[in-house]
Parts: structure tokens; C-alpha cells; sequence
């Protein structure tokens, strides 16, 4: 069965390739966001398969509340909390180090900056904040960690 799709009377539509039409703002985010969420997601699980399912899961879901979505004050925001949550419950043997020794918020802008490579921007843009939040929440992770984790955590260059 296919995941529900947000359609809503004169909404434009676009039919994918299983025939489900979504509407083309949900398209449109899926396939803004969907690369660099199966990164975080696979990263955060340790598994490729996994990782997808969970992206899966994290879409499905944002699919059946994109109309609250959209009417809340962070669509993207928003989204970004519900694929955390998906890839929390993906994740069998509980959180991953960071996330269970950081907030989520800290934990993540540490997965996407330092271990993705992401700029302060793209993290930025990829949570649904501004980068001087992002900026805060690394360096609050910074002063968390332990000095020898904090030291192995280099930021790779962004390559997209």
C-alpha cells in the first residue's frame, strides 16, 4: 500500500512513478531533501537499508500532516523533527553516541557539520534554523563533549 499522499482540492499535483499524485510543493521538498536526509538517516543507523526505510517512514509520515505542516511556523522545522523521530525509532540498539550524550538539536548540527561536512548554511537550512543557531548548538557541543571526542571531530568539505 502507498504511503498517503497530502492532495487537497485545487492543490497541483504531480503523479510519480507508483501513479500516487502528490502535490507539487511535497514533491518538490521530498526531492530537495532527500539525499541529504538518507545521509543523516544511514549515518545515524549505520546502515544503508535502514537509513532509507527510516527516510521512508520520515516521508510517509510528513505526507499524511503536510497540510499542518505547512500551516505551522516551520515547515521545515517541522519535517526535520519528524525524520528524527523516524530515525530514532530505525534504530534498534537505541541512540548513537552523540544523541545519547547530546540534546537531539546538538547532537544533529554535530552529525551534519562535522561528520557530513555540511556548512553552517546547509545545516542550517537542512533543520529548519539560521546558522548562528547552528553555530551555538556546536559550540554548546563542543563545551558537553569530552575533550578527546571534541578533538576527533573534523569537519570534511561540503562536496555538493
Amino acid at each position: 500500500m502507498p504511503p498517503p499522499t497530502p492532495h487537497g482540492p485545487g492543490r497541483p499535483t504531480l503523479t510519480t512513478a507508483g501513479g500516487v499524485r502528490d502535490p507539487l510543493d511535497f514533491s518538490a521538498f521530498c526531492l530537495l531533501h532527500r539525499a541529504r536526509w538518507a545521509q543523516y538517516a544511514r549515518l545515524r543507523v549505520g546502515d544503508r537499508t535502514r537509513g532509507e526505510r527510516a527516510v521512508q517512514s520520515a516521508f510517509a509520515e510528513l505526507a499524511t500532516h503536510w497540510g499542518d505542516i505547512l500551516r505551522g511556523p516551520n515547515p521545515t522545522a517541522g519535517a526535520w523533527r519528524i525524520l528524527g523521530r523516524a530515525v530514532t525509532r530505525s534504530h534498534a540498539a537505541g541512540p548513537d553516541s552523540l544523541h545519547g550524550a547530546l540534546p537531539p538539536s546538538q547532537a544533529d548540527a554535530v552529525v551534519l557539520h562535522y561528520r557530513l561536512g555540511m556548512t553552517l548554511t546547509a545545516t542550517a537550512d537542512l533543520m529548519g534554523t539560521d546558522p548562528p543557531e547552528v553555530a551555538a548548538h556546536l559550540v554548546l557541543a563542543e563545551r558537553s563533549l569530552p575533550t578527546h571526542v571534541v578533538r576527533t571531530l573534523e569537519r570534511r568539505p561540503d562536496t555538493t
